[in-house]
């Protein structure tokens, strides 16, 4: 199937660019939806009352679109804090910072942990999606069977904080549940057993905010926020560069850890070098951490660009 997915990838990509046209590669190439029925919690209503009221027109669009998908991934509570984020961008910044932050802020703000994961596994909208793509017709059987391979910092990550952080540092115990997750295990999201075992992990979203993950993460976001505000006041150009490195964290397991891993690297070329570094320097870093799985092309580049 690899070779009729380039195909259709190829396809869409072409008429993307056709149909949204636009010189920045980094840039805004979907369309976002400016329109949207008025919600029935209040709560959404006066978030949407902060992006008309509190924010300029350039970014809006990207704000309501953050909005609703930090309210779907949590709650309303958590996309105001994703605006009140914002806010603090918006006074450093201009409409070009505001925009590129407001995507990928809401984008990180929404990584995929073990109970986003869990949660998109088990919606009926899904279900619905898998049997139209497999054309199953209402007189056949579906079942859908998830290899489930989580390794010991998603299951330290997916715990409190308090529990979670000594068992990433404890070796018997770490080894311990190495051993019994080597092997991964498939689980049938079409059956009761299956379903329910993802249902309850989707159920932790109430108390995500007390996981180790949540803490990381939160962290690492507002380090990111206070870099780009410091750029902003001397370095516009740089500054955007920065916001838009957030496309390394992306994924899930090794994925997001080699992205995370990439970001730190170039986060702290960014801080040794000053204010003053050549926002092209980020671009091409930035670039050559996406340009393979191995991180060899980075490897290269920052060999080239790292400051000694």
């Amino acid at each position: 199937g690899v070779g009729a997915s380039l195909r259709a990838f190829a396809i869409a990509f072409e008429r993307a660019g056709r149909e949204a046209p636009n010189d920045d590669p980094d840039g805004p190439h979907a369309a976002v939806p400016t329109v949207i029925r008025e919600p029935r919690d209040a709560a959404v209503r006066e978030l949407l009352r902060r992006v008309h009221g509190d924010f300029c027109q350039a970014p809006r669009r990207f704000l309501i679109e953050g909005v609703r998908r930090l309210v779907d991934y949590q709650d309303a509570a958590y996309a105001a804090l994703y605006l009140d984020r914002m806010a603090a961008v918006g006074r450093v910044g201009d409409d070009a910072l505001a925009v590129e932050t407001a995507r990928h802020l809401a984008l990180w703000m929404s990584y995929e942990d073990t109970i986003r994961v869990a949660d998109l596994k088990t919606r009926d909208t899904r279900f619905g999606r898998v049997r139209s793509e497999a054309r199953v017709g209402d007189e056949q059987v579906l079942a859908i069977a998830e290899f489930m391979h989580p390794g010991v910092q998603e299951i330290c990550e997916t715990l409190p904080a308090w529990l979670g952080r000594p068992l990433q540092r404890s070796g018997w115990l770490r080894r311990r549940i190495e051993a019994m997750t080597r092997k991964g295990r498939i689980v049938r999201t079409t059956s009761i057993r299956g379903f329910l075992m993802l249902y309850l992990v989707a159920g932790l979203k109430r108390w995500r905010r007390t996981t180790l993950r949540y803490a990381d993460e939160q962290r690492a976001i507002d380090g990111w926020l206070r870099r780009i505000a410091a750029t902003a006041a001397v370095n516009p150009q740089l500054a955007l560069e920065v916001a838009r490195c957030q496309r390394l964290v992306k994924g899930y397991s090794e994925t997001h850890e080699r992205g995370t891993r990439h970001f730190g690297l170039l986060m702290d070329v960014v801080d040794r070098a000053g204010a003053h570094l050549a926002p092209a320097t980020v671009r091409e870093l930035r670039d050559a951490a996406l340009a393979d799985e191995q991180g060899l092309a980075f490897k290269v580049a920052l060999a080239r660009h790292a400051p000694t």
